[in-house]
């Protein structure tokens, strides 16, 4: 049992956490109506990804045995039987498009059926595109934050999928560069790197870093624009640092998991916190 949970990568299910943060930027995650839905969708985009986690260390099951990291997980280590993976991929699958239906939930149904398409694309070829596999990884961090608000009939704002996106393809990207400068490219760990070099990913991560952060402080100018409120804007100083804070383990390469980076970091937790209530306390 635990041999199958950790093949569900839990660690990775704080990613979908993502989507409750279109409700709560527009004030309304608590309200029953709201709730509910959201929940639903956070629990489909679980059981989702964990299919595509399965699915994705089946396919690489001999590249992950040659890591020396991913040569522990459980298929690739054998704690986990392929046979029993593969039914664990399935029965997941067909949880994440099946939930939807039972509770009539058709735009949430929509956007999951995006979500698999697009990683199920990935596994099969896009994953070997120069580009398309960072832009496809970035996706996913999007759909899960289109996915809270569809479920819960609340729009997303262009300022939010702009920021996720970019924010995401940063991420994306310095994960991949970390892994250059640790693994180097000679396919060994990850084929995918034989097209990349490090002055590429590192002009990728840098510019969509960037990116995020003058779309963040252009939505926060625009706020402070239309009403008084002071909070929109001071957010973008504890969220620059952040991802000030972040781009360090990237350039020392200690960001190839950035889940232990957040769980690892008490400084950028600390300033996690502190932009989380500057942000909610600009909530109409």
């Amino acid at each position: 049992m635990r041999s199958m949970l950790l093949a569900c990568r839990p660690k990775q299910w704080v990613k979908n956490l993502l989507v409750f943060a279109v409700p709560l930027a527009a004030g309304r995650l608590f309200e029953s109506g709201v709730l509910w839905p959201t929940v639903l969708a956070f629990v489909v985009f679980v059981l989702g990804s964990s299919s595509i986690y399965l699915i994705n260390d089946l396919r690489d099951v001999g590249e992950d045995r040659r890591h020396p990291v991913k040569s522990m997980r459980p298929i690739a280590s054998g704690a986990l039987g392929e046979g029993v993976a593969r039914g664990m991929a399935v029965a997941a699958m067909v949880l994440a498009l099946g939930l939807p239906v039972v509770f009539g939930n058709w735009e949430l149904l929509w956007v999951i059926g995006a979500y698999v398409v697009l990683q199920l694309a990935y596994q099969v070829r896009l994953k070997r595109v120069v580009l398309f596999d960072l832009a496809v990884v970035a996706a996913g961090f999007v759909l899960r934050a289109v996915a809270g608000g569809a479920a819960a009939d609340i729009p997303a704002s262009v300022w939010f999928l702009t920021v996720t996106g970019a924010s995401a393809l940063y991420v994306v990207s310095g994960k991949r560069f970390s892994e250059m400068v640790n693994h180097g490219a000679d396919g060994a760990t990850r084929s995918t790197l034989l097209g990349y070099s490090i002055g590429y990913l590192r002009t990728i991560w840098t510019s969509s870093m960037v990116a995020a952060i003058v779309f963040y402080a252009l939505w926060a100018v625009e706020i402070g624009s239309t009403r008084s409120d002071h909070f929109a804007v001071g957010s973008t100083v504890p969220f620059v640092l952040m991802m000030l804070r972040y781009a360090h383990h990237v350039e020392q390469g200690g960001a190839e998991a950035p889940e232990v980076v957040v769980l690892g970091d008490r400084f950028l937790q600390m300033l996690a916190l502190v932009w989380v209530v500057l942000f909610a306390a600009q909530i109409p």
